[in-house]
């Protein structure tokens, strides 16, 4: 998948972001992960993917977690802008077998390898399996660029 629209979005997207400058650059990086656990928890939360009691029906609200997944892709986007990890836009969309649970698991890893072992390789890793989501959740590549691009 060609992420230069996204990126390219994400920059102007990030012109208009007001941050506390007043934050130290240690604090500001633990704040952006602690976001992207937060924002993870929130699509899990409404998938409902973790439920394993019988008769645990809800419907899911598709409209509102793909909202949630752009939301968790843009800064995914912007942290890798951040920290200037994103030297090539293309990136490989790599279905697999991993149940829905599995994914959301492997995320929370990547998201902690990455503040473990700050690299672009982890970054990498965070971003493909992010995209891979998007594809167990049933979104075109076309729907994310669209969606993402034109967001408010």
């Amino acid at each position: 998948m060609n992420i230069s629209s996204l990126v390219e979005s994400q920059l102007e997207k990030n012109k208009q972001i007001l941050i506390n400058h007043e934050l130290p650059e240690y604090k500001l990086w633990v704040r952006k992960h602690l976001e992207l656990h937060v924002k993870l928890g929130s699509i899990a939360e409404e998938t409902k993917c973790y439920t394993y009691l019988e008769n645990s029906s809800s419907s899911l609200n598709k409209d509102i977690i793909f909202k949630k997944y752009i939301d968790f892709l843009a800064h995914i986007i912007s942290l890798g802008l951040y920290r200037e990890y994103i030297t090539d836009y293309e990136v490989q969309l790599k279905p697999n077998d991993y149940c829905l649970s599995d994914q959301f698991l492997n995320l929370y890893i990547d998201i902690n390898d990455l503040i473990v072992s700050t690299s672009s390789d982890h970054f990498l890793t965070l971003l493909e399996d992010t995209l891979s989501l998007g594809v167990t959740l049933g979104y075109s590549e076309e729907d994310v660029k669209n969606s993402f691009i034109y967001r408010d």
